[in-house]
């Protein structure tokens, strides 16, 4: 587990320089790549001292990021995910019928049936979901998924750190062409795009997993009683 955190560790700083690495090129009107960047700094002495500032800039927002990643709690993490103020973890509705899962919701509630007296009190979904994670988590599929959420999430976390600091660069920095800054503008509002649809996927896909396997299921198998073993539209785990 060790490797994981450090492999985690190493990845989120990884992406967080990668980005930092951006906001330069951008503030010095570089055009995007790796070999731009080099070749930059080789000429330190000539673009001195704009490449000082925008250099500190971009590593005080990298530092910045990587900190925030870190001290930032699981419940904000989930909150800045999932938009929610209140019961901001994916498990807050595991128990009702409101998405494709792998199993029946009955069978789900024959086997929790605290979650129907409580009147699906989003607290008791969360509590009862975290009981029977603890009881699974070592199950190779739960940890599998639990590991990609948390790495997506926490990736998602540092973009839409630099979103926000990209727009204000391009404000300041407005008179610049269109043409130059499109490949930045497309970089930056992709990434963030793409890992916020993920990481909520993920999420929700970690929640059922711990689910699927509290009710005996096995990777690949579906609790349908239709004759084929899968119902149209239903998903297997």
């Amino acid at each position: 587990m060790n490797f994981l955190r450090y492999f985690h560790n190493a990845l989120v700083t990884l992406f967080a320089v990668i980005n930092g690495m951006m906001i330069y090129l951008f503030l010095m009107q570089i055009p995007y790549g790796l070999e731009p960047f080099f070749a930059s700094l080789r000429l330190w002495d000539k673009l001195s001292p704009q490449i000082g500032y925008m250099l500190g800039i971009a590593s005080i927002l990298t530092i910045a990021a990587i900190l925030l990643c870190h001290r930032l709690s699981i419940e904000w993490k989930n909150r800045l995910l999932y938009f929610r103020r209140d019961y901001p973890h994916p498990a807050f509705n595991a128990f009702l019928n409101n998405r494709k899962q792998p199993f029946e919701s009955n069978t789900l509630l024959r086997a929790h049936p605290a979650i129907k007296d409580s009147g699906f009190n989003p607290q008791t979904q969360i509590d009862t979901w975290e009981k029977v994670h603890k009881q699974h988590g070592s199950v190779p599929v739960v940890l599998n998924t639990r590991i990609h959420w948390q790495m997506l999430r926490d990736l998602y976390l540092i973009s839409i750190f630099f979103l926000p600091a990209f727009l204000i660069s391009w404000l300041w920095q407005i008179g610049v062409p269109f043409q130059y800054t499109a490949i930045y503008v497309f970089v930056f509002g992709a990434q963030t795009l793409f890992l916020f649809l993920t990481a909520r996927r993920i999420g929700w896909k970690f929640i059922d997993n711990v689910l699927a396997v509290d009710l005996g299921m096995k990777e690949g198998e579906s609790m349908d009683t239709n004759k084929r073993g899968k119902k149209p539209g239903q998903k297997k785990f």
